[in-house]
């Protein structure tokens, strides 16, 4: 069964890639003029079909095409692919706020609609095509709401004739097909977006932030959204240093970006610097003492400073810089 939706998602990405390739050289020249871009456009798009999801991204490309006004905001690292800015799918430009793709890992996409209903989007790709349904994805709730928050709102993406025998599905009081079991039990078989409309006024956190940090410029307002999205980022760590004055708004680490530029321009090597970061943004545990032990080594061996390897191992969860910008872009007012 699953190498039959293999099968079926190969085709939907397959179609996908050579429609968004032709989109991407009509659209390429209109923002930009390298090769060296567009190469990196290319990759991506071979990134996105690796992970079966390119089909959605031509789905989203063209439901903005037909109605003009759509304006997404994306969660996670996807602001960091350049191939999406290029076709007008997102406001990121991460050429402009140096975001690398080579930090993307997303496993699923995450899309936030700000000026239309996230039922229009999630009703259009009903419409797409035969091959697959999109089914609300119930779940087992849990104690902690900032769980339920996050995995609410998630749609499987279904190939509609090769359904797993154990999944049940049901209508529900929208009259739209839902999983009865926790849909998160097929994660690894089927595509999941998370389809939702945008929500994005300071939280108290922020403001607070806001006060303390006295932020000037764009990459200021964008660091404050970095870092209230982290855990243990400000909280118990920089809060200290920058009270001391040890710190301040440009030399704090908000964001994986910051993470792996720190790394980077301490002379450790790229892959390296990648393993690092992807390693510190999820958070240490007991057995992954060892594994940090190894690392602050390689990074004192290349001179990082004492403080910010403490501030490095204290970070239990760094969110994406590129997130962030999008959320800047889109709500610039609510910083001014």
């Amino acid at each position: 069964m699953v190498l039959e939706v293999i099968k079926v998602y190969k085709e939907l990405n397959d179609k996908a890639k050579e429609y968004l390739l032709e989109e991407l050289k009509s659209n390429f020249n209109k923002k930009f003029n390298s090769k060296d871009l567009f190469k990196r456009c290319e990759k991506e798009l071979d990134i996105l079909y690796k992970k079966n999801i390119l089909f959605v991204i031509e789905y989203l490309y063209k439901f903005k095409k037909e109605n003009k006004d759509v304006l997404y905001h994306f969660n996670g690292s996807i602001n960091n692919l350049l191939v999406l800015y290029v076709l007008d799918i997102i406001v990121v430009n991460p050429v402009e706020y140096n975001l690398p793709y080579i930090l993307y890992k997303d496993k699923n996409i995450n899309v936030e609609l700000v000026n239309r209903s996230a039922s229009e989007l999630i009703e259009y790709l009903n419409k797409q095509t035969l091959e697959f349904k999109i089914v609300k994805g119930f779940f087992v709730l849990e104690e902690i709401k900032e769980v339920n928050d996050i995995i609410n709102n998630h749609y499987l993406l279904l190939p509609c004739n090769y359904l797993d025998s154990s999944m049940l599905l049901r209508f529900n009081n929208l009259n739209m097909l839902e999983t009865i079991n926790d849909y998160r039990d097929y994660k690894d078989t089927y595509v999941i977006v998370r389809i939702d409309n945008m929500n994005n006024k300071n939280n108290e956190f922020e403001n607070k932030l806001i006060k303390i940090l006295k932020p000037k410029t764009i990459n200021d307002y964008i660091k404050i959204k970095s870092i209230s999205h982290g855990a243990e980022m400000w909280n118990n760590n920089q809060d200290k240093l920058v009270k001391e004055k040890k710190i301040n708004i440009n030399t704090l680490i908000a964001s994986r970006e910051d993470i792996f530029e720190y790394l980077i321009n301490n002379n450790i090597k790229e892959d390296m610097a990648l393993k690092i970061t992807n390693f510190i943004s999820v958070g240490m545990q007991v057995e992954d003492i060892k594994v940090w032990d190894k690392y602050a080594r390689i990074m004192r061996e290349e001179n990082c400073e004492e403080m910010f390897i403490k501030i490095l191992s204290k970070i239990l969860y760094a969110s994406y810089r590129g997130q962030a910008v999008s959320e800047y872009l889109i709500n610039r007012s609510d910083y001014v």
